[in-house]
């Protein structure tokens, strides 16, 4: 039996049921004050930071105030959140330690990073779910733009069934005056209709989400939601 499967089988885990809709989530930076959008079920602390000391240190203090399943993010987009198969041992360690407990569910924001970590992102899921954690996945545009084997990475994510929620940005910097949907790695948004996951794009404002749904279902695409990250 392989680790994977020793972790599902304790968790007796069964796939989640997405309602179509169901994610109001947004991103609380840190740094700053962060109001939710109207009828947030899901805020998630972004420190941008994978190392799991600086992420918990940054995130703790704000768990309580989020609206919503409260989740914890690791990674983002710059050196500080690229990830590392030492990176997600040390968050399989959080996890596992109850380092976590503040947070219903584990936030990865895959950008940057080593190659070869498909299995390194599965056994990482599987350890949050078999803990009883929410698991969302979030990438820039279709995919990851700093890892050299992205699109292989990416076809590992849509076969997940221990990702709950899958989050491409429609953002590059944030302050966007509509969605951008660009690709990257050369993943294509009818690949998203793939996803066991439920998916649920991250877009500036909440108002953007019409737009979202419809060229998503021009793809194939059903959305499950979105993430807001400007919330001011």
């Amino acid at each position: 039996m392989t680790i994977l499967q020793t972790l599902h089988e304790k968790a007796d885990l069964q796939p989640e049921q997405h309602g179509n809709d169901s994610l109001i989530g947004y991103w609380n930076q840190t740094w700053c004050t962060c109001t939710p959008p109207s009828g947030a079920n899901a805020g998630i602390a972004f420190s941008g930071w994978a190392d799991t000391t600086q992420a918990l240190l940054s995130s703790n203090p704000v768990a309580a105030q989020l609206q919503g399943t409260p989740y914890i993010c690791f990674g983002g987009g710059n050196s500080n959140g690229a990830f590392t198969p030492e990176v997600l041992e040390e968050i399989n360690s959080a996890i596992q330690s109850g380092q976590c407990t503040a947070f219903k569910g584990i936030a990865y924001d895959v950008e940057e990073g080593d190659s070869g970590l498909e299995s390194a992102f599965a056994q990482s899921f599987a350890i949050a779910k078999a803990a009883g954690l929410k698991v969302l996945v979030t990438v820039s545009h279709s995919a990851p733009y700093g890892i050299t084997d992205a699109a292989s990475l990416m076809q590992s994510f849509f076969a997940n069934e221990d990702i709950d929620y899958l989050s491409p940005q429609l953002y590059t910097t944030g302050t966007e005056s509509e969605n951008n949907w660009e690709t990257s790695a050369g993943v294509t948004w009818d690949e998203y209709a793939t996803a066991k996951a439920a998916i649920v794009p991250s877009i500036v404002y909440a108002s953007y989400y019409a737009n979202a749904q419809e060229t998503f279902a021009s793809y194939g695409v059903t959305t499950g939601g979105y993430v807001v990250w400007n919330c001011y």
